[in-house]
């Protein structure tokens, strides 16, 4: 064998450390995704540079990364827009926004439209007040419930004032009552009568019907009666003084007066819708006490 083969078979073979090889995948993985952020980067910054500086930096933009978010956001919010819905208007407001508004949420055309119920025998309305209320109602927004909640309101709380204002007379009677008959004792009914009849003959029922500062009517404060009641018997007293012809002449003119008022079939005394009726029968019942008071 030769030396040549003898060292070939000798020598031991030479190991070679083996190199990773590079997945072709994994590279084109890396690839895209790279190229995809980089691309939606550069897809968000020009899309936004399109809109103005004064718009573009508004948190409800910025928070936006692709344009196709932003398009489906409006969307929802324009879907949302509808005949049911309200845009809440502030005060930067025009008029016309806020009565598209009050519209939309039940207010009558106008404020003849409002079908309003006030039906109170205890505090009527009169209708230039209602009318007055429903200009006010429609100006200001309110629909026929909001309207009628305000109406059944102010009914409740008239009723209970005038209820009040009855109890209260009624108390106020009571005591100018009680009061009269301790001072008058046996005299107090007709006293009360002589009061009354030049009261009522020589004053109308709204001035007797003011009230004091004290709530009492005028008509049934004791001092009131009592000087009423003092009149009468002034009246009484100069029919007694004077001449018994003064008393006849007297008694004749107030008998000629008398049949006057009552012989007038026309006129107020038969007339009770007349607003003079009351005044003139009390005048017809003070002038016969005087003529019997001077017999």
């Amino acid at each position: 064998m030769s030396n040549e083969q003898i060292t070939e078979s000798n020598t031991p073979p030479v190991e070679t450390t083996p190199q990773p090889e590079t997945s072709t995948e994994t590279k084109t993985t890396d690839t895209l995704v790279s190229s995809t952020t980089d691309s939606t980067v550069q897809t968000a910054k020009s899309w936004k540079e399109t809109i103005s500086e004064e718009y573009r930096n508004d948190p409800n933009i910025s928070k936006f990364t692709e344009i196709d978010a932003l398009a489906k956001s409006y969307i929802n919010a324009t879907r949302m827009i509808g005949s049911d819905k309200v845009i809440v208007p502030n005060n930067n407001s025009t008029e016309e926004a806020w009565n598209e508004v009050y519209d939309k949420l039940g207010r009558p055309e106008s404020a003849e439209k409002y079908k309003l119920d006030f039906k109170s025998e205890v505090a009527p309305v009169d209708e230039n007040a209602m009318k007055a209320f429903t200009e006010v109602a429609h100006k200001t927004g309110l629909n026929e419930k909001q309207a009628q909640a305000i109406l059944d309101f102010y009914k409740q709380n008239s009723e209970n004032t005038v209820q009040q204002l009855k109890v209260d007379t009624e108390t106020a009677q009571a005591q100018a009552e009680q009061q009269l008959r301790q001072e008058w004792g046996k005299q107090y009914e007709a006293n009360i009568n002589k009061a009354a009849s030049v009261a009522k003959a020589n004053m109308s029922g709204d001035v007797l019907d003011m009230q004091l500062k004290d709530g009492t009517r005028l008509g049934d404060h004791p001092d009131v009666i009592k000087g009423f009641a003092k009149i009468a018997g002034l009246l009484s007293e100069d029919k007694v003084v004077t001449t018994e012809s003064e008393t006849v002449d007297q008694g004749r003119d107030l008998e000629s007066e008398i049949s006057k008022i009552v012989n007038d079939r026309s006129g107020p005394y038969w007339n009770k819708g007349h607003p003079d009726h009351d005044k003139l029968v009390q005048q017809v019942y003070t002038m016969r006490e005087m003529i019997n008071g001077g017999k």
